[in-house]
C-alpha cells in the first residue's frame, strides 16, 4: 500500500515546480478517474484537488497519480 503512495510523491516532487501541469488521479479502490491542474498532499498522506470535471473537491487516501499532457487533459475533460 505504501509503494504507490511513495510513487505518488515522487511524482508530485518531480513534476510539481513550474508551468501548468495536468495530473490524472486514480482511486484504485472505487476505479473513479479524475483531471486535476493542482495536487495537494495532506497531512495525512492523502492528496487533495478540485475535480476538472465536476468542480467538486475531492481527497483520496490511496491514489495512482500521472501526469499528463495538456492535450490529454483537454481530451478528457473538454476544452477549458
Amino acid at each position: 500500500m505504501r509503494k504507490p503512495m511513495g510513487l505518488a510523491l515522487g511524482v508530485l516532487l518531480l513534476f510539481g515546480c513550474g508551468g501548468k501541469t495536468y495530473w490524472m488521479v486514480n482511486d484504485p479502490y472505487t476505479k473513479n478517474v479524475y483531471y486535476t491542474e493542482k495536487l495537494d498532499k495532506l497531512t495525512s498522506g492523502a492528496v487533495a484537488f478540485t475535480d476538472a470535471q465536476t468542480g467538486k473537491e475531492v481527497s483520496i487516501q490511496n491514489s495512482e497519480v500521472k501526469k499528463i499532457t495538456e492535450d490529454e487533459f483537454k481530451a478528457a475533460v473538454g476544452k477549458k
